[in-house]
């Protein structure tokens, strides 16, 4: 079954500085897995540069842009993502995921502290923000989890998470991905009892 097309408007200025719309229709760039029916994500915009371009009238997420799956430090990507049922996922499905996406350091860091027990788990370094727009996931963290729904937000900081779709639909989600400085959750945790340690003795 076909994705549904992400319509994309994208602004931008003439040379009198006047404000124009650059582009509006189905945006270009998107990927559809192979072997698991109604996976996909289309990439609408990102920024890969330290200088955010407002000038030129350059399509950052053409439909042959080199887009990374996770951004490095200060990247930004704008991505609606397909998920489809748990149970449409192959065995291996933690593997074919990861290929797919070029994610295995990813999946490894989320699988180290999660004990594997769901085949989404993995942990970028950056700061992501998340919005449901159809249907129902529940969210897993390494201690915990919360089902949400369209119009719930999730900001997941560098935390090792997975996305279960545990209904009979697909579901849709919006992320905006702001790449962060590489800090493992063992840094994190080290920072955090130091922290503690210095506010108990003063």
């Amino acid at each position: 079954m076909a994705r549904a097309a992400v319509r994309r408007v994208v602004t931008g200025h003439d040379d009198d500085g006047k404000a124009v719309i650059l582009f509006d229709g189905p945006a270009p760039h998107h990927f559809e897995s192979d072997t698991i029916p109604g996976f996909g994500a289309t990439v609408p915009w990102m920024t890969l540069d330290p200088e955010i371009d407002h000038v030129t009238d350059v399509d950052a997420a053409a439909g042959d842009a080199e887009v990374p799956s996770f951004p490095g430090p200060g990247q930004t990507i704008l991505r609606i993502a397909d998920f489809p049922p748990d149970s449409v996922y192959p065995d291996d499905a933690s593997s074919v995921i990861f290929t797919e996406l070029d994610g295995h350091d990813e999946a490894r860091a989320g699988h180290d502290s999660s004990g594997g027990k769901h085949f989404w788990f993995h942990r970028t370094d950056s700061l992501d923000y998340a919005v449901v727009l159809d249907g129902e996931v529940v969210l897993m963290v390494d201690d915990g989890e919360t089902v949400v729904r369209p119009g719930d937000i999730v900001v997941q900081r560098a935390t090792s998470h997975a996305w279960s779709n545990r209904t009979d639909r697909p579901a849709r989600m919006l992320f905006v991905l702001i790449g962060t400085p590489a800090l493992s959750a063992g840094e994190i945790a080290e920072r955090r009892r130091a922290g503690a340690t210095a506010r108990s003795v003063a």
